[in-house]
């Protein structure tokens, strides 16, 4: 498993959810998340009962971190943006995941190329504070300055310091943020 191609899988997987979520009606992405969430899920059982099918075995083998279950992350992250879209409107729930693929995956590209100081859970300020600002220049594009940058700041610390998994946690807290603060 090469973590670098994982996090390149993961981002290009985060956008083109986020992209499903804002360009398709809410109802239909609801419906394309939950079958995608479901076969997910058959697929992972097939893993684990040592069923391989082909591609899908093949993408796990090279792309999920050992130890954990099969699929994990792209069933936590289909998962998240499953709930997201569901309890917010589609454009809230598409910069949660936005955010999401960027700064997580950015963190763990930056971390592993200029990581020195390691601190919370073997995660570096380097990888931290340059997903932060990667993440604060993409959502200029979207928003401005003051909300990309309490957004980005908010999605640092929760991805550095959350106790579960930050797929679950950071795309939920960034939209509660999105609908509660008075922007």
């Amino acid at each position: 498993m090469n973590e670098f191609w994982r996090k390149i899988v993961h981002m290009v997987f985060g956008l083109l959810i986020t992209l499903l979520i804002y360009y398709v009606p809410k109802e239909s992405t609801l419906i394309i998340l939950g079958v995608g969430l479901l076969v997910g899920l058959w697929f992972i059982d097939l893993e684990m009962r040592k069923i391989n099918v082909p591609l899908i075995h093949e993408l796990i083998f090279h792309l999920e971190r050992p130890g954990v279950f099969p699929g994990k992350g792209a069933f936590y992250f289909v998962f998240t943006a499953l709930v997201t879209l569901i309890l917010f409107p589609s454009v809230v729930a598409a910069q949660g995941i936005l955010i999401l693929s960027v700064l997580d995956g950015m963190a763990t590209i930056i971390g592993l190329r200029y990581g020195r100081i390691r601190i919370i859970n073997h995660k570096s300020i380097e990888g931290s504070g340059g997903a932060i600002i990667v993440t604060f220049i993409v959502l200029l594009f979207f928003m401005d300055p003051v909300k990309a940058a309490v957004l980005s700041v908010v999605a640092g610390i929760v991805e550095l310091g959350s106790p579960i998994d930050d797929n679950l946690l950071l795309p939920i807290i960034i939209d509660l943020l999105l609908v509660l603060l008075p922007w």
